[in-house]
């Protein structure tokens, strides 16, 4: 089992801990109707970083998911790595939602979209 996640995924340290945080759900301003959703942050940040960043995340997040690790070490990775989302119910587990990830970094830059933040 790897140890030290956060420096040896350097760039999924940074992307969890910048984008899932504690309120993260808290600080954008969501379209009437939406609840906060991690599909949402993730086409924002790959509307707000430059490609070279996205694809540096895509990487990391390829080689944890090559890890095949279970889902309770796959928490403790997550949790390393800054990670404060929950699952929803209709997520089946951890796995599931970073490959959920990792289709939408992978989707067509036309897709990305910025939020408003909070002041």
């Amino acid at each position: 089992m790897v140890n030290n996640f956060r420096f040896k995924f350097a760039e999924l340290y940074q992307f969890f801990g910048g984008y899932f945080y504690q309120g993260w759900a808290s600080d954008y301003r969501w379209e009437r109707g939406d609840s906060p959703n991690f599909a949402a942050v993730v086409r924002h940040f790959k509307a707000v970083n430059p490609p070279t960043t996205v694809m540096r995340v895509t990487n990391e997040l390829e080689d944890l998911l090559a890890l095949e690790l279970g889902d309770e070490e796959l928490i403790a990775a997550l949790s390393e790595l800054g990670n404060n989302y929950r699952l929803l119910a209709e997520q089946s587990n951890n796995c599931h939602w970073l490959r959920q990830i990792l289709e939408i970094l992978r989707e067509s830059p036309t897709k990305s979209r910025v939020l408003r933040e909070l002041q």
